[in-house]
């Protein structure tokens, strides 16, 4: 099977996480997602009301993330699986800005009030910021395992990590929603 192939047939697999995970996300205000049209059922997920700046902060991460998450899949398309990690590691890993928030007992240290992280570490609910954790963690282990890839080994561990970035995406999508 040729190397062009594979990452043809590898950047499917991700987009196809990636539809997975952008059916779970939250309508825009004011507008019903497909399943809700079809089902007429109520919406049952958590909603959530944080404060205006941590709402739009959150959102403009989560647009972030879905950002990212389209480069790595574009460079994934083309073969450039270091650039995929790269991308992955600087902005949906543990150690991206976007991380803070969820890594636990963030909230606990004495932050200044203008910190986002502190404030969204205080109202995000547990399980929220343990699906945030896990996100991240999948996203820092696409990176290693795409580093791993690059020197002709199996790409199928990197996109199974690459799937459980966006497999936590669409459940925290399904469990919650801002106000």
């Amino acid at each position: 099977m040729s190397m062009k192939f594979k990452f043809a047939g590898a950047a499917l697999v991700a987009v196809l996480g990636l539809g997975a995970m952008l059916g779970a996300a939250a309508p825009a205000a004011g507008q019903m997602d497909h399943m809700s049209m079809m089902s007429h059922a109520p919406d049952t997920r958590k909603l959530l009301d944080f404060p205006a700046p941590m709402r739009e902060h959150m959102l403009s991460n989560m647009r972030g993330h879905l950002q990212a998450l389209n480069e790595i899949l574009a460079a994934l398309s083309i073969g450039d699986v270091a650039k995929a990690g790269k991308i992955a590691e600087t902005r949906l890993g543990v150690e991206s800005p976007g991380a803070a928030a969820c890594v636990p007992n963030s909230g606990t240290t004495d932050h200044s009030t203008h910190d986002m992280a502190a404030m969204m570490a205080k109202f995000m609910p547990e399980d929220m910021r343990a699906l945030g954790l896990t996100m991240h963690e999948s996203a820092s282990e696409f990176a290693r395992e795409a580093a791993k890839s690059q020197t002709g080994g199996d790409l199928k561990p990197a996109l199974a990590a690459l799937a459980r970035v966006t497999q936590s995406c669409a459940a925290c999508h399904a469990e919650y929603r801002l106000k």
